[in-house]
């Protein structure tokens, strides 16, 4: 595990898990004034790393899903239970966080563990936010990404797998539409973030060649 301050209100908790392959899990937090949004939620067997992670660094506020896939949900289950605040999502995800149907690629529904409790991320919420929310479809219909302007970093949960200099895909079993998702990654030229932070990857420097690379070879 590795919990580092990658800007001045931004941390990122870092662990690896088996779901299949070993993966590598990275989830945020982001500290404004005494108050602190959780970002994804990663497995179940670690949230109470999350949760300890939180509330060392001030009061827990919300929780704040880039999408309902297990390993960004696993664990709201448990933090909800523990600090009683809401979780939120794009509206576009509910459905598939409730259950009601399975997700475009999938055979089966999520079952998720807050079926009917995850709110929409609506416009009167992102307000109240330190952070600008971007609609980013393609790896799942409701796919958000998080812009914190005053430390210009971008959290972008799945749009993009990313190494320590270039940005790939997400894997393409658990994708709904890649070339939607490819397109969707142009996003970061609109923002030039200084920081790119995926969930599965290491932290990003933007460059002005960064996508144009990326959409060069994968589209």
């Amino acid at each position: 595990m590795e919990f580092v301050q990658i800007s001045k209100h931004v941390y990122k908790l870092t662990y690896e898990t088996v779901i299949g392959i070993p993966v590598k899990i990275n989830t945020w937090y982001v500290v404004d004034g005494e108050v602190v949004y959780i970002i994804d939620t990663g497995m179940q067997d670690h949230a109470h790393m999350q949760l300890n992670a939180a509330k060392f660094l001030g009061i827990p506020k919300s929780i704040l899903l880039t999408h309902g896939h297990l390993d960004h949900i696993n664990g709201a289950k448990y933090l909800r239970n523990e600090l009683n605040i809401p979780i939120y999502a794009h509206e576009n995800e509910i459905p598939f966080i409730n259950g009601e149907k399975p997700y475009p690629n999938k055979a089966k529904k999520e079952t998720t563990g807050v079926e009917y409790q995850v709110e929409g991320l609506s416009d009167n919420i992102i307000e109240t936010l330190p952070l600008d929310v971007y609609l980013t479809p393609g790896h799942t219909p409701g796919h958000v990404i998080y812009h914190h302007k005053d430390d210009n970093v971008l959290l972008t949960g799945d749009l993009f797998i990313s190494h320590s200099e270039t940005l790939h895909p997400p894997i393409k079993k658990f994708t709904n539409d890649m070339e939607e998702n490819i397109t969707s990654g142009r996003v970061i030229d609109k923002i030039k973030p200084s920081i790119i932070s995926s969930s599965h990857g290491e932290d990003v420097k933007y460059s002005e060649e960064l996508y144009t690379i990326y959409k060069f070879i994968y589209e």
